[in-house]
């Protein structure tokens, strides 16, 4: 009897448990979070069920969707099975944290821990007792970078997050790839450096190689000014030769023009050649070629230039009797006949050669004599004619020194009048000749 009725018994209960329907009680672990139940076809809100905790009373023909919301966090969304079933106390926890984050300009892209996740606006999701770097980058802008927490000693994350691009970035290409960048004035290191201008500043620029002519530019980030370049280049091209002499007071000379004494800094433009002389009395002039071309020998960072004693300078005294015009009045008593002979052996005793000898007329010359040097060619000459009034015998005596300089050219010969000029000093076996001239006729 009894085994009879205990498929009753069973239907019963069944039916019972089916009538009734479940309500659970829905706690958050915020007590201002928000409950919303979902819409079945498309998970839309359909009705906000309230705040902190909330009955929940599931119906035959829903999916019993519920949404749970608090600014900041994650929503997480539950569904209770109505066949289910389910522990009347329901809590649930918002732990993940979220920060909405938006960028300008509008096309930087927005990456998450190295990876682009989208542009203008993403949504953030901070898991608990975890951190994300967020990164927001553009071409030509500096990239701004931040870290946020979901951890109990750290700072709490914002709700929302804006990034504004406004410090400018130019990428500087630089050759020779060695090069040292320093941006006002502080070094950044050797090759391709990313230069970051700030907004409402300037940079200014300087790429510096031993050997070239320093690279220098100002880059502004601000308003009413050309916009940055996302790239540049700064290309060292012209040379630079740290000149320095011996003796450290010589005189440097370019194109004829004194530039400095005792040292000077050289620029040597691209594809061109620039000569320097190097002048001291007492010393072999001293020329150089530096040339900036190809299959031409580079120009070194530095160079020593050392000048050799010139014999030709030791071997001669200065003198404002050269190169000039003397006038030798003849003393009373001696006749025309004595003085020119007495001119002419004090001639002779310093010329082996005389070119031309005119008594009529009162002309002498002598042929050129010929003294040769390391640095040059001296030649000496005297010329001499009537002077004077008619009153008084005289004589005109002019001492010709001139030099030619050799400078590595082709040889020079007595004959190449265009290669030499007059030179301010007498070789000391000359020296004399005129005061003894004047000494013996005056």
């Amino acid at each position: 009897m009894q085994y009879k009725q205990l498929p009753l018994f069973i239907f019963f209960t069944l039916f019972a448990f089916s009538s009734f329907s479940q309500k659970l009680m829905l706690t958050a672990d915020h007590s201002d979070a928000k409950f919303i139940l979902l819409n079945d076809y498309d998970d839309s809100d359909m009705q906000e069920l309230g705040t902190g905790t909330v009955e929940l009373k599931l119906e035959k023909d829903s999916k019993n969707r519920v949404k749970i919301t608090k600014p900041g966090y994650q929503p997480v969304i539950k569904e209770y099975n109505k066949d289910l079933k389910w522990d009347k106390e329901q809590r649930i926890a918002l732990d993940t944290r979220q920060v909405d984050v938006t960028a300008e300009p509008f096309d930087a892209e927005i990456l998450v821990d190295g990876r682009v996740i989208g542009t203008k606006a993403i949504y953030l999701y901070i898991q608990k007792d975890r951190f994300l770097t967020v990164e927001v980058k553009k071409p030509g802008f500096v990239t701004a970078t931040k870290v946020y927490y979901n951890q109990a000693d750290k700072e709490t994350p914002p709700m929302k997050d804006h990034f504004t691009l406004k410090d400018r970035q130019v990428r500087l290409e630089v050759s020779p790839a060695d090069a040292v960048v320093a941006a006002n004035g502080i070094s950044m290191g050797r090759g391709n450096q990313d230069i970051n201008i700030p907004l409402g500043d300037c940079v200014t620029i300087t790429v510096t190689k031993d050997g070239y002519v320093n690279y220098e530019k100002v880059i502004c980030n601000k308003e009413g000014d050309p916009e940055p370049p996302v790239r540049d280049k700064a290309l060292l091209e012209d040379r630079l030769v740290k000149i320095t002499t011996a003796p450290n007071d010589a005189a440097i000379e370019i194109g004829g023009k004194r530039v400095g004494n005792g040292s000077y800094d050289l620029k040597v433009p691209k594809n061109a050649c620039v000569e320097v002389r190097i002048t001291k009395d007492g010393f072999i002039r001293y020329m150089k070629n530096y040339c900036n071309q190809a299959n031409m020998q580079e120009p070194p960072a530095s160079d020593f230039l050392e000048m050799a004693v010139d014999e030709a300078y030791t071997s001669s005294v200065s003198s404002d009797l050269a190169n000039v015009r003397i006038t030798v009045p003849v003393k009373a008593g001696i006749t025309p006949e004595e003085s020119w002979k007495i001119l002419s052996s004090i001639i002779t005793g310093y010329f082996d050669i005389l070119e031309t000898v005119d008594y009529n007329t009162g002309y002498l010359t002598t042929s050129w004599q010929v003294q040769n040097f390391q640095s040059s060619i001296i030649r000496t000459r005297v010329i001499v004619s009537t002077g004077g009034n008619t009153d008084q015998i005289a004589y005109a005596v002019k001492l010709i020194s001139q030099e030619a300089f050799l400078d590595g050219q082709n040889a020079v010969t007595v004959k190449d009048d265009e290669k030499f000029q007059d030179w301010a000093r007498i070789l000391k076996k000359y020296d004399g000749l005129i005061q003894e001239i004047q000494a013996r006729l005056q």
